[in-house]
Order: C-alpha cells, then sequence, then structure tokens
C-alpha cells in the first residue's frame, strides 16, 4: 500500500517538474535543459554547470521541431511500389516528401502534405475519348464516343464521326460502330457490267441447247448474245412436190418432142426430124 503511494507520488512530482519547464526546454535527470534546434538532437544533455550539447542529424535523418531527442528520425522511403516518387528530398530539418509516380495521382494524403499511396490513371479505350486529363491529384475521366463516331486508340481526346459514303459516290456495305468506322464501297460500272454479262452467258448456254434441238429438227438459229437473229435454212422439198416437178419436166420433155415433125427423107429412106417451132 504505502509503495503503491509513493509511486504515484513519483508520478506526480514528474509531471509537477516537466509541466514547470519552459517550452523551448526538455526535463532530464531532474532538470530542465534548452532543447536542440530542428535538424540536430542531444548529444549530451545539460548539467548544473552545462547547457545541453546538440549535434547535426546525420544524412537519411531528420528533426523537424526544437527536440530534446537523442536520436534524429529515419527519413521517409517513397515506395515505387506504391506508386510514389520523391517529390521533395529529405534534409535535416525536414522529412521526404512524397508525390505520385507519373501517369499516377495521389490516392492517399499524407499529413505532411505529401502522398502516401498513388494510383494509375485510368486508360481510356477505343470507343471512348478523354473527358479529362489525369493529374497529380485526380484520375482521368473518360466518357462514350457519342452516336456516330469513333476511336480505334486508347487515350484519343477526340472521337472521329463516321465517314458519309454518299459524298465520295460509294455506297455503305458495314455500319459503323464506337470502335470502327463505316465501310464504303464503289458502286462499281464494272461490278454491274461483270453480272450482265453472266447473265447474258448463262442464257448463251441454254441458247445453244435449243439450237442443238432445233438443228436436229432441220432448222439452224443464228443466235447472238445480245439478240436473236433468225436465218432460214434452204427448205428441203418434200417428195411429194419433188414428183410433181419431175412429172412436169417430163411432160415438157414430151411437148418437146410432139412438136418435132419429119421435114425430109434421105436417100436411104431414112425420115430426118426437126423441132418445130411454136
Amino acid at each position: 500500500m504505502l509503495s503503491s503511494f509513493l509511486m504515484i507520488l513519483f508520478f506526480v512530482n514528474i509531471k509537477t517538474a516537466v509541466s514547470s519547464c519552459a517550452p523551448s526546454e526538455f526535463f532530464v535527470d531532474g532538470q530542465c535543459c534548452p532543447m536542440c534546434s530542428p535538424g540536430s538532437s542531444v548529444f549530451r544533455a545539460c548539467t548544473q554547470d552545462s547547457s545541453t550539447s546538440c549535434i547535426p542529424c546525420t544524412r537519411g535523418t531528420y528533426t523537424e521541431e526544437p527536440n530534446g531527442l537523442l536520436k534524429c528520425f529515419p527519413c521517409k522511403n517513397c515506395d515505387e511500389a506504391l506508386g510514389l516518387a520523391v517529390l521533395h528530398q529529405c534534409q535535416r530539418h525536414k522529412n521526404t516528401i512524397c508525390g505520385p509516380l507519373t501517369g499516377y495521382f495521389c490516392s492517399g494524403k499524407a499529413r505532411d502534405g505529401g502522398c502516401d499511396q498513388g494510383q494509375k490513371h485510368t486508360v481510356c479505350r477505343a470507343g471512348e475519348r478523354v473527358k479529362s486529363q489525369g493529374t497529380a491529384e485526380s484520375d482521368t475521366k473518360c466518357e462514350d464516343c457519342p452516336e456516330g463516331t469513333f476511336s480505334t486508340k486508347n487515350m484519343s481526346l477526340n472521337c472521329t464521326p463516321w465517314t458519309d459514303c454518299a459524298l465520295n459516290g460509294k455506297v455503305k456495305y458495314t455500319e459503323g460502330s464506337s470502335t470502327a468506322d463505316v465501310q464504303c464501297q464503289k458502286t462499281s460500272v464494272g461490278l454491274i457490267v461483270g453480272l450482265v454479262g453472266l447473265t447474258v452467258g448463262l442464257l448463251c448456254v441454254s441458247l445453244a441447247g435449243v439450237v442443238i434441238y432445233l438443228k436436229n429438227k432441220g432448222t439452224f438459229l443464228n443466235m447472238h448474245c445480245f439478240g436473236t437473229q433468225t436465218i432460214p435454212v434452204e427448205e428441203t422439198k418434200p417428195p411429194a412436190q419433188n414428183e410433181q416437178s419431175n412429172n412436169a419436166n417430163h411432160r415438157s420433155e414430151d411437148s418437146s418432142d410432139a412438136l418435132l415433125s419429119p421435114v425430109v427423107s434421105t436417100s436411104d429412106g431414112a425420115v430426118a426430124f426437126v423441132r418445130g417451132q411454136t
């Protein structure tokens, strides 16, 4: 019980002694000693005969305020794995200040005004455009390409309008999208002629079959690819007509024979005939 009372009394006395030191002093060995200035630490505390001895902070350490520390604080490390880079180098009287890496923004603020963590800027993809560029304090903002426009690359600042095929004398055969332009093709006369030629060629093949068929029936048609011209073939007369023609020829010869008449007798009694004239 007595020991507890003495312990409490000890701490009260310590607290009273500390509170009795000036703001620029620190309490040590039962007395108040002057503090060391920023950028240094205590080398030797004061005594009744001497003041506090201070020593500058070594490289990589610092103190930012008056202190009674025996050692300076280690400087802060800006870790690239956390998206950080050194914004201000550490000095004896100032800690390192970190900022975000290039292409990053600060997603976690530090008490000293620096950054504790960085995050990579958002990348605007194809089909989008950059609405606002990212900074060290804010992320990139993206927006979709409006209807009728497209972008094909990441981080496009603008979206390109779809091509108007009609302005170039072409026709559209593929619709555009947010990532691709409209595809156009020429209204090719050659294409039309080719299709017509193919059609005509097929017709010619079909008509050739008809020609062969009709030729076997005794008729030959001379077909042209872009029109049809019928050339009559010399007709062969039917047998009946041939007989009538032959009979007519015989009758003609008989008539001719009938016109022959004797006109003179030869010495040996033969009779000579001459063709009569009608």
